[in-house]
């Protein structure tokens, strides 16, 4: 019963893109008559990475289709250099930071990002930030970020205006492209140590 639901669960895993869908499990067919244990979950493995596929497919064609703008990014290890405090009027003492929402779990750091390359929209430099939040369901951010580590390559599908978490449609770790459309644009990404991929 146990290895019955972990493979709903991972089944469940590989449908969805957020993680939040991903707490739900998906039921599992049952065995076919006569089918063996081994045979079973060769029959659920082979379905999952059938449906992960599918889903990723799925993934890639939807944000092609939506975004305004394509862009890899790389994650990084500091935040965006900190702007000088807004002061109060008539030189009062500087505002104190923004308070970080009170949640029930330890919210993770967020994550940030530097765009290095375009396949389509404006083109900015500029670093942004990714909250990641922590749920029931684990760690939640858009899309493959939400176990992101520094260097790891994503392209991120946004639509117009300023890049944020409200523009940002799909963020899909760039090993996992493989839409032809965007193959050769993430090619020439791949495999590269991180200092040479600015």
């Amino acid at each position: 019963m146990t290895e019955r639901f972990i493979l709903a669960a991972a089944l469940s895993a590989a449908l969805f893109a957020w993680p939040a869908w991903a707490c739900s499990p998906v039921p599992m067919p049952p065995p076919l008559p006569g089918e063996s244990q081994q045979a079973y979950k060769a029959r659920i493995a082979e379905e999952q990475r059938r449906q992960a596929e599918r889903w990723l497919r799925n993934r890639q064609t939807d944000a092609l289709q939506r975004a305004d703008t394509i862009f890899i990014a790389r994650e990084t290890v500091w935040p965006p250099p900190s702007r000088p405090q807004a002061r109060a009027h008539r030189g009062g003492a500087p505002r104190p930071p923004a308070r970080i929402k009170s949640v029930s779990f330890v919210d993770p750091p967020p994550a940030y990002f530097k765009p290095i390359d375009w396949f389509r929209g404006p083109r900015t430099r500029a670093s942004f930030r990714i909250e990641r939040s922590m749920t029931t369901c684990g760690v939640m951010s858009v899309g493959d970020t939400s176990l992101s580590t520094p260097s790891n390559l994503y392209v991120f599908f946004a639509r117009k205006g300023p890049l944020s978490e409200k523009t940002l449609i799909d963020a899909i770790a760039a090993d996992r492209i493989d839409d032809p459309a965007l193959v050769a644009f993430v090619a020439r990404h791949r495999g590269m140590p991180p200092a040479a991929r600015r």
